[in-house]
């Protein structure tokens, strides 16, 4: 998974509803009665000038004033998991590309919007004067005759859980993306399930798999079946199957890795190939076990109870067999077809 944290962000707020109720908690209320956020559209990368499609930011959105007559609001939308410093200067080079692109003698409003999440508050510069390389006196004398802009901030590592703004699917998003460098954010989405579950609703399975996905990711600790069990419940059987294959072969990968990491270790510490063998074998058995209890769930889960002969096929199984039903685990069409008697000759006690 490339850069987790953006592609939430970006599926999350690309939906004009997501990003109007963010904005009605942001904006001043005097502005707020005169902008009209239910007319809230996304510009097209298409009506962007070469230049700004080169540079473009994270969003890009318009919305039209209430009194009319006047060009519509650019709201511009940048996300950063980490301070820039040079965030002044790219908000007022990203105003002037839409400047550019303006028809008659007035300019539009453009406000761009730093969505921030860092483990620790912003500590870059936030003004645009702060970027000028002259002494500091120097500056303020001038400051009638130079270019400011000061940037608008959301620092999500600054504002309590219960303040965060918006609603639904975007407040569950930026509540994960605040917590995201604690490591804990799958037991921290099945503490808020049931914002989830409505998220889920307004916004369809795509949505919350990816959710669902990002939660399971970003958890600094392997994420068990169970700790998924519930939010998996809670998709239609296509996304819930790809959340399950995902799941599946980010284990896989993982344990590649493991592997991996296990024979690196044995080259380094050769004295101890005994003690490196029994924690092989122990990861090994581990590994099946995982597999095992991956199957009963998602069986049970998709065809009700299983039969004490399932039950009995289950434990009973090889790794071998274990396997070949993890492969075959999304096609079967009933319990039976996927537990049948094995194929004679395969050996299984």
């Amino acid at each position: 998974m490339t850069q987790p944290h953006d592609a939430l962000f970006k599926l999350t707020f690309s939906e004009p509803a997501e990003l109007a109720a963010m904005l009605r908690d942001l904006l001043p209320p005097a502005v707020l009665k005169l902008l009209d956020l239910d007319g809230l559209v996304a510009v097209p990368p298409e009506r962007h000038s070469a230049e700004l499609r080169a540079r473009t930011p994270d969003l890009h959105f318009q919305a039209p004033w209430r009194p009319g007559g006047y060009a519509h609001l650019t709201v511009l939308i940048e996300h950063q998991s980490s301070p820039d410093p040079q965030m002044p200067y790219r908000a007022l080079r990203a105003a002037m590309r839409v400047w550019d692109q303006a028809e008659g003698p007035r300019l539009p409003v453009v406000l761009t919007l730093v969505v921030t999440h860092g483990e620790r508050p912003w500590t870059a510069p936030r003004r645009l004067s702060e970027l000028y390389d002259a002494p500091a006196e120097a500056v303020l004398g001038l400051k009638p005759y130079l270019p400011e802009l000061e940037l608008w901030f959301e620092d999500l590592s600054v504002t309590p859980d219960d303040q965060l703004p918006g609603q639904g699917g975007g407040r569950l998003a930026l509540l994960l993306l605040r917590h995201a460098h604690e490591g804990q954010t799958m037991p921290l989405l099945n503490a808020h399930l049931p914002l989830y579950e409505r998220a889920l609703r307004e916004r369809g399975d795509h949505w919350a798999a990816a959710v669902l996905k990002y939660a399971i990711y970003l958890n600094q600790s392997r994420v068990t079946p169970a700790e998924t069990e519930q939010a998996v419940a809670l998709l239609q059987p296509p996304e819930r199957e790809q959340v399950v294959s995902w799941m599946q072969r980010e284990r896989e990968e993982g344990r590649q890795e493991g592997r991996q990491e296990g024979r690196q270790e044995g080259r380094q510490e050769g004295r101890q190939e005994g003690r490196q063998e029994g924690r092989q074998e122990g990861r090994q058995e581990g590994r099946y076990e995982g597999i095992r209890e991956l199957i009963r769930r998602f069986l049970v889960q998709r065809f009700g109870p299983l039969r004490p002969e399932h039950e009995q096929a289950l434990a009973a199984a090889t790794p071998d067999r274990l396997d070949r039903w993890a492969d075959t685990l999304l096609s079967a069409p009933t319990v039976d077809a996927l537990l049948g008697s094995p194929p004679k000759g395969e050996g299984d006690a």
